[in-house]
């Protein structure tokens, strides 16, 4: 009853409510003037503008059609509510402002690293993203153990501390890292925090006022508006932790008691994380420069970090690297596509949603096809019924054509995760969803011939023995199926 009482009075729902009724009078004002013939004409005349100029347009097919179907069911509205929606899109100010960022990353990296292997190297290095060596690993298996070390390493910062996070989540764990954060601010280490508004929007609205007193400078990434806005969309779902410029984390894991099974409203939580100690550190703390710079829409160029150099005398190849909406690069899903056709043996993907698109579907299917063998673990329990029904359908295509879909028995899996051959490996906050490929402030981190992936790799077998084949399980009934076909058709927009 709490909960529910929360939730109905949170800032979120208040909002929502306001869109909501926006929308409602977009539909009586429109209904009411297309009573006026030439104001009915006008808006079929607008709707069929608007189809021609997105079969025309360049952008992904499947997010065309999730337009182009609902106007041509709604005719007389459709049209019109694209332009006031999709319209209100980030300024062309704003993308001059983030090129302008990428640009100076890209040149300032371009003139201290040039180490490449292969096509991946390569194609990180050409947008800014260098291999970097000298970097050591460890692989964290749960939330629970990557925020044991973390809280330990806050301990000892001595210059500065870099956080970059969806979720904050108020509880016993976020209590006890801002406590560590408050008695290092009164040492006189600089503290910078970046999180979600959305993902976050249980904390106070003021409540980087609060922070600030603290010593902690602290800034909520776009701000939610009471009005329809497309750019809503644009979350930052990165998890970014920097230490003194040589120490960083990043992995599914947000702040919140359920990543460390502190609570359990999804059964038993299951999360992933990696450390990095060296030169690599150095492009987590790019990454997180960048967008800081670009949220508060400085347009001056900053000193970058300087590289951490111990004397690890490690050849791995590790690739810290950040994906946004904006460049429409779509770095992560070009990774996952080149490893995919990497593959001589086999691919290992973890994600906790499993909506994916035509692309990705084809090249999973390529690659059982050649003789790959593919295995793919999603949860048992899901956090989001909806976009759990999606993640099913997509699920049993796979399956159907002999790729090993799992449930984790246990509860929610929300690691992010791919190992290829024992050889390459992914690990980030990227879900296999269109979110998070397409609308989504991400970040990875690209590992190859690096014994974390050894761990990645035995963490994933254990997994298998805790979960079961989805061939296993009784099939769903045909209503449960009409419904998925219908969800499915959505899958852009879940």
């Amino acid at each position: 009853m709490k909960r529910l009482l929360r939730l109905l009075l949170s800032r979120t729902t208040f909002i929502l409510l306001l869109l909501l009724s926006q929308i409602a009078f977009f539909f009586v004002t429109i209904n009411f003037l297309a009573q006026y013939q030439y104001v009915h004409t006008g808006l079929y005349m607008i709707t069929v503008i608007i189809i021609a100029y997105l079969i025309y347009k360049e952008e992904n097919p499947v997010f065309k059609l999730s337009w182009i179907i609902p106007i041509m069911i709604f005719p007389l509205f459709g049209g019109l509510f694209y332009l006031f929606y999709k319209n209100t899109n980030i300024s062309k100010k704003t993308i001059r402002l983030y090129d302008k960022i990428e640009l100076d990353r890209i040149a300032y990296i371009q003139k201290n690293k040039e180490i490449a292997h292969d096509k991946i190297s390569n194609y990180l290095h050409k947008i800014g993203w260098p291999a970097y060596i000298n970097t050591k690993t460890t692989f964290f298996d749960s939330g629970e153990s990557i925020f044991d070390d973390i809280k330990s390493e806050i301990k000892q910062a001595k210059s500065y501390i870099y956080m970059e996070f969806f979720i904050i989540n108020k509880g016993k764990l976020w209590d006890e890292i801002l406590e560590l954060l408050k008695v290092k601010a009164k040492e006189n280490v600089k503290i910078t925090l970046i999180y979600d508004d959305f993902g976050s929007s249980n904390l106070p609205y003021n409540y980087k006022k609060q922070l600030k007193s603290y010593g902690i400078d602290a800034y909520n990434f776009n701000p939610m508006k009471p009005h329809l806005n497309f750019q809503m969309n644009y979350r930052n779902h990165r998890k970014i932790i920097v230490i003194d410029g040589k120490i960083g984390y990043t992995g599914g894991i947000n702040i919140g008691d359920e990543y460390v099974n502190i609570i359990h409203p999804f059964g038993h939580w299951q999360d992933a994380g990696i450390k990095l100690e060296g030169e690599a550190v150095q492009a987590l703390a790019l990454g997180f420069l960048d967008q800081l710079r670009f949220h508060t829409k400085d347009e001056n160029q900053i000193d970058y970090t300087p590289v951490y150099k111990p004397d690890f005398k490690s050849q791995s190849v590790i690739i810290p690297f950040f994906d946004a909406p904006l460049d429409k690069e779509y770095t992560t899903k070009n990774i996952y596509m080149q490893m995919i056709h990497n593959a001589t043996s086999s691919i290992d993907i973890v994600t906790p949603y499993l909506i994916l698109d035509y692309e990705l579907l084809a090249a999973l299917k390529f690659a059982v096809s050649s003789g790959v063998e593919v295995n793919v673990i999603i949860p048992y329990i899901p956090d989001k019924r909806i976009v759990y029904m999606v993640s099913e359908s997509y699920a049993k295509e796979l399956s159907n054509h002999g790729i090993n879909i799992y449930k984790f028995k246990p509860g929610f899996i929300h690691s992010k995760m791919m190992v290829v051959d024992q050889i390459e490996a992914l690990i980030g906050t990227v879900n296999l969803d269109y979110r998070s490929l397409y609308l989504h402030f991400e970040n990875s981190v690209y590992l190859k011939n690096d014994p974390s992936i050894k761990d990645m790799k035995d963490h994933f077998s254990e997994l298998i023995e805790q979960s079961i084949n989805i061939k296993d399980l009784k099939h769903p009934n045909l209503i449960y199926k009409f419904l998925q076909l219908v969800l499915k058709g959505f899958s852009s927009i879940l």
